[in-house]
């Protein structure tokens, strides 16, 4: 049997515990809390309140579940309270129930009966579970997210690397757009920076050029820029920078975490697309992982197919969800429900293409030249 309580935000940060997720950090948790609890939108929330459960085996404290309760607006009329993990609103990179000591089978009941009858709420949804997570034992999962990484050390180094995962194109690709910065009289250099208000004016000015594709600037937004910054403080964290010239026109920043280094942001100055400089980035990013000899290098949660190119590793995030038998939520059920199952069938179609040209890539990498062991590698 197990007693749970609820703790405050500073009765957490007063908890020593190991991390696997980013998200589960005590730092993450209360940074994110405090910089987002005002910030109302339907994708944010409304009212919103942390609950921090605790979940004790006689005195001893075994795992930790970081939840919050905020509000959302549903068909115009229905406001719906919801139950999430704190932190997956936004910027969401992993999250399950904090493990402090070993669990017996019957765990994950006890917890959500406990918060069901101990905590109000319409829809319980739980977002960025890894496929380990024990809430698998009681709720269906749906997928929701991929995070492509590399498993640095798989390979004795980079060139080794390069030759089994990217594909003959993508090589080319690489060598084409240097070819075409030589021939055009740039020069392009490498630079790793501390993320600093000098670097941040560079970051800031080839974000701003995401815009020009419809995409949203991270920098526009006060409080997103607020908390980032202060994700970097917290961890180990530096930017990679390509330059033309001595002129910046592509970043990547980083963090590291527990032996796994995570991409958190990148961008590339669209007036220099037809050079590739995206690519050029990230493939200097993963140059640097082998050199510093990270364990795991992530580029972050997210469909992008432009991250595909890099690797042939996902790791699958899933959600789940529960309810109360309300009014409200009776009624709303049929179209979240519908919802959740349509979020499930776009992921699952991206990731089964995504599979196949990864067995499509290792294929025709076989019959390669590459089998000769011949390297043409990329100078910079």
């Amino acid at each position: 049997m197990y007693s749970f309580s609820l703790i405050t935000l500073e009765d957490l940060q007063q908890i020593e515990y190991s991390s696997k997720f980013p998200g589960t950090q005590t730092s993450w948790i209360a940074d994110w809390y405090h910089t987002f609890k005002k910030h109302n939108d339907n994708h944010f929330g409304l009212d919103k309140k942390a609950y921090i459960v605790t979940a004790y085996e006689g005195n001893k404290l075994v795992a930790i579940v970081p939840l919050m309760r905020l509000t959302r607006t549903y068909f115009k009329y229905f406001k719906l309270q919801f139950l999430e993990f704190l932190g997956q609103q936004w910027s969401g990179m992993g999250h399950d129930i904090i493990v402090i000591r070993e669990l017996e089978a019957g765990f994950v009941e006890e917890l959500f009966y406990w918060i069901k009858r101990n905590i109000s709420y319409h829809f319980l949804f739980l977002k960025y579970l890894p496929s380990s997570s024990r809430l698998k034992s009681k709720f269906r999962f749906y997928r929701y997210a991929g995070a492509p990484f590399v498993q640095t050390s798989s390979f004795s180094d980079y060139e080794r690397f390069r030759l089994k995962v990217y594909s003959r194109k993508f090589r080319e690709d690489l060598r084409r757009t240097y070819r075409r910065i030589k021939r055009d009289g740039f020069k392009m250099e490498v630079e790793q920076h501390e993320i600093d208000e000098y670097s941040l004016a560079a970051i800031r000015n080839i974000s701003a050029s995401k815009t020009t594709d419809g995409k949203s600037d991270l920098y526009e937004n006060k409080l997103k820029e607020d908390f980032h910054l202060k994700i970097y403080r917290q961890n180990p964290s530096k930017v990679v920078f390509i330059k033309f010239n001595g002129e910046a026109v592509a970043y990547g920043t980083l963090i590291d975490i527990n032996g796994q280094r995570i991409g958190v942001d990148s961008a590339f100055d669209r007036k220099f697309r037809k050079y590739g400089v995206g690519i050029h980035c990230i493939d200097q990013v993963i140059r640097d992982g082998f050199e510093d000899n990270v364990q795991k290098l992530s580029f972050g949660l997210g469909m992008d197919t432009y991250k595909f190119q890099f690797t042939n590793c996902i790791e699958e995030f899933f959600m789940c969800y529960d309810f109360k038998i309300r009014l409200k939520s009776l009624l709303v059920l049929p179209y979240f429900h519908y919802r959740i199952k349509k979020m499930n069938q776009d992921v699952s179609l991206v990731m089964e293409r995504n599979k196949q040209q990864v067995i499509t890539d290792a294929e025709n990498n076989k019959t390669s030249n590459d089998k000769f062991n011949f390297v043409e590698s990329v100078e910079i």
